[in-house]
C-alpha cells in the first residue's frame, strides 16, 4: 500500500487531465499550448536543472550508463528492423522506433524512482535521462525525420542538433561537467520553470487520453502491439539482464530497469506531431502504454524496491 501511495499521485494527475479532456475543458488548442510549452521551455529547463545539479558519473556509473544506452539502442534498432521486415507504411517505420524506445523517464520515471527508491537515486536517474534524451532521442529523431520527406540519415542527424530536448540535455551536462552554477535570479527562474514541467506534461498527457482515447483501428494494432511489447516488456527485461551481467551496482540497476519500464514518452507524440510523421500512432502508443503502465510500473517497482 505504501508503494501504491507513492505511485498514485502521478497517475492521479494524468487522470485529472483525462477528465478535463473528456469534459471539453482541455481541448486540442489548449492541449497544444501545454505541449508546446513543455517542448520548448519546460522540458529543456527540467533537463538543465536535473543534469546541471548532478555530479559527473563515476566509472561504475559510466559503465552502467553505457550498458543502458546499448540495451535501449538495441530495442530502438530492433523496432526499426521489425517494422521494415513486416512491410509497415513508411511513416510507421520511421516513428515506431521512437515509440518503442523513448520512455517517459523525465516526467514520470525519474520522479517515480526517487519516490520509490529514495532521494539518493536522483543523480543516477538524471544521468539515465541524459542518455535517453541525447543519445537515444537523437538517433530516434534522426530516424523519424526519414519519414517526413526524402531526408538522408546524415542530414537528419545534423538537424537533431536544433532539437530543444537535445540542447537542454547538453547544456545540463556542460554545467555538471564544469561545476558551473547560474547567477541567483537565473538559477531561481530555471528552478521554477523546471518544477512546472512534469505536472504540465502529465496534465497534457491526460488531456490527450481524454480526447483521443478511442480504440485504434485494425490497421494500427500491429504497430501498436509491437511498440508496447518492446517498450513495456522487452526493454526493462533486457536492461535488467544486461546490467546484471555487467556487474552494475544494484541501486543503479534498479533505477535503470524502472526507467526502462516507463511507457512511451509524451514527448514522442510532441515530436511526431511537430514533424507530421506517425502522430496518430504515437498518440495511441502514449495512451495505451500509459494506461497499461499503471499495472506494469507498479509491478516493476514492487519487484525492484
Amino acid at each position: 500500500m505504501d508503494l501504491i501511495a507513492r505511485i498514485a499521485p502521478f497517475f492521479a494527475i494524468i487522470a485529472a487531465g483525462a477528465v478535463a479532456g473528456r469534459l471539453g475543458l482541455l481541448g486540442p488548442r489548449l492541449g497544444g499550448w501545454l505541449s508546446a510549452y513543455t517542448f520548448w521551455i519546460g522540458f529543456p529547463a527540467l533537463l538543465i536543472r536535473w543534469l546541471g545539479d548532478a555530479p559527473p558519473p563515476s566509472m561504475g556509473q559510466a559503465t552502467a550508463l553505457g550498458l543502458y544506452g546499448i540495451s535501449l539502442g538495441f530495442i530502438l534498432l530492433l523496432a526499426w528492423t521489425l517494422a521494415r521486415r513486416l512491410g509497415l507504411p513508411r511513416q510507421s517505420v520511421a516513428g515506431l522506433p521512437m515509440a518503442a524506445a523513448i520512455g517517459n523517464t523525465a516526467f514520470l520515471g525519474a520522479p517515480l524512482a526517487v519516490a520509490v527508491l529514495g532521494e539518493a537515486v536522483r543523480p543516477q536517474a538524471a544521468a539515465l535521462v541524459a542518455v535517453d534524451f541525447i543519445v537515444l532521442m537523437g538517433l530516434a529523431v534522426a530516424i523519424l525525420q526519414t519519414g517526413a520527406a526524402t531526408v538522408g540519415m546524415g542530414a537528419a542527424l545534423r538537424r537533431v542538433l536544433a532539437n530543444p530536448t537535445v540542447l537542454g540535455a547538453v547544456c545540463g551536462l556542460v554545467l555538471s561537467a564544469t561545476g558551473t552554477r547560474l547567477p541567483g535570479p537565473a538559477d531561481q527562474g530555471l528552478s521554477l520553470l523546471a518544477a512546472t514541467a512534469s505536472p504540465i506534461a502529465l496534465i497534457a498527457l491526460g488531456g490527450l487520453i481524454g480526447r483521443e482515447g478511442a480504440w485504434p483501428d485494425r490497421a494500427a494494432l500491429a504497430p501498436l502491439g509491437l511498440a508496447l511489447g518492446l517498450k513495456l516488456l522487452a526493454a526493462p527485461v533486457l536492461v535488467w539482464l544486461v546490467l546484471g551481467l555487467g556487474g552494475v551496482d544494484p541501486a543503479m540497476r534498479a533505477v535503470a530497469t524502472l526507467l526502462a519500464a516507463c511507457p512511451t514518452a509524451v514527448n514522442v507524440f510532441i515530436q511526431t506531431r511537430a514533424l507530421g510523421v506517425f502522430a496518430r500512432g504515437a498518440a495511441e502508443a502514449v495512451i495505451a502504454g500509459t494506461v497499461l503502465s499503471a499495472l506494469t510500473l507498479t509491478l516493476a517497482a514492487h519487484f525492484l524496491s
